[in-house]
């Protein structure tokens, strides 16, 4: 599954490093992964009656409030998306969601959003499977979406 992304940014010329390790299931398991760069996690959200989808992208550490998101959506009450929705929107289990993931959203309907803090820093994302972690800046994410079709906002989360 990773080599769809490295084909994509190499087709890009995008710069990355890869770094292959032991599966990570959580973040806290991602911490002992020796790896430069910040590490982030990406949740998929839904909306109470699952007809919206967010992706939200932000430091691992931190604290998100859905309220967040709600308000710039103007939306109804979000929580995580299922294992099964997650298999149905990006082909993904929870422990490998990524923005790369959002090439398996062929009806482009999840509406992404990154934490403003994360702007022109390197980031890491698994390439669709959490034994590998790829270390990008966060511009050549945004090309990387927009080659693909795929609308994003940076916000204050």
């Amino acid at each position: 599954m990773r080599q769809k992304i490295f084909d994509i940014l190499d087709n890009l010329e995008i710069e990355y490093t890869n770094y292959e390790h032991d599966a990570v299931f959580t973040c806290d398991e991602a911490k002992w992964v020796e790896i430069p760069g910040k590490r982030v996690k990406s949740l998929l959200l839904r909306n109470k009656k699952a007809t919206n989808f967010y992706m939200v992208v932000l430091w691992d550490d931190k604290r998100l409030d859905t309220n967040d998101i709600r308000a710039i959506f103007d939306d109804t009450k979000m929580s995580f998306a299922s294992p099964e929705r997650m298999m149905e929107k990006i082909w993904l289990k929870p422990w490998s969601v990524s923005p790369f993931a959002l090439i398996n959203n062929q009806e482009r309907d999840i509406r992404v959003v990154f934490d403003s803090e994360l702007k022109n820093r390197l980031v890491w994302f698994h390439p669709l499977q959490n034994d590998n972690t790829i270390v990008i800046n966060m511009d050549d994410i945004e090309k990387f979406l927009e080659n693909l079709g795929v609308q994003y906002v940076f916000s204050d989360l």
